[in-house]
């Protein structure tokens, strides 16, 4: 068996939206400062955030996470993350941007790979991966909100022990 999830559209446009909100705003307000007119203003502005949010939507749906019997594969835009269920601790809600819950699974281990979304290989895992436990953690949240009732939910309770306690 192999699931291959990508992460939600409403997670998508949250992260790009976060940021082309930003983008225009910081935009009207260095444009007023140059005294560009409103019209061109308005119009470049709404351009610059749609195109950037597109862009952003794209790069995170790019994203994968990989579920089969033996563990998952979490491919992020710079490295690939595998973990075996063997390995799992616990899982933890938490929230991306400080707005946006997801449930995140930690395992006791996980192997890193410098790989990109295209399968290139890269020089090196940014050493941040390491430093903040994105070795050995996956956001099972950002793929699948309702995991515990899905294949991912059978999967950690038949190779979870009788007492761990899987809720967050």
């Amino acid at each position: 068996m192999q699931i291959i999830y990508r992460p939600r559209w409403s997670l998508a446009f949250f992260s790009g939206g976060v940021g082309a909100v930003v983008l225009a705003v910081v935009y009207c307000l260095l444009a007023i400062a140059l005294g560009l007119p409103a019209n061109l203003m308005a119009t470049v502005t709404v351009t610059v955030s749609v195109v950037y949010l597109l862009f952003i939507v794209m790069k995170v749906r790019r994203r994968s996470l990989t579920v089969t019997e033996e563990g998952m594969i979490a491919q992020r835009d710079t490295f690939r993350v595998a973990v075996s269920w063997a390995d799992f601790v616990d899982v933890q809600p938490r929230r991306i941007g400080g707005l946006y819950p997801v449930d995140v699974m930690t395992f006791s281990v996980g192997a890193v790979e410098p790989v990109d979304v295209r399968g290139r290989r890269r020089k090196a895992v940014p050493p941040k991966v390491h430093t903040i436990g994105a070795d050995r953690r996956i956001q099972v949240g950002v793929y699948a909100p309702d995991w515990r009732t899905g294949p991912i939910g059978e999967l950690v309770a038949r190779h979870s022990s009788p007492g761990q306690d899987v809720s967050p």
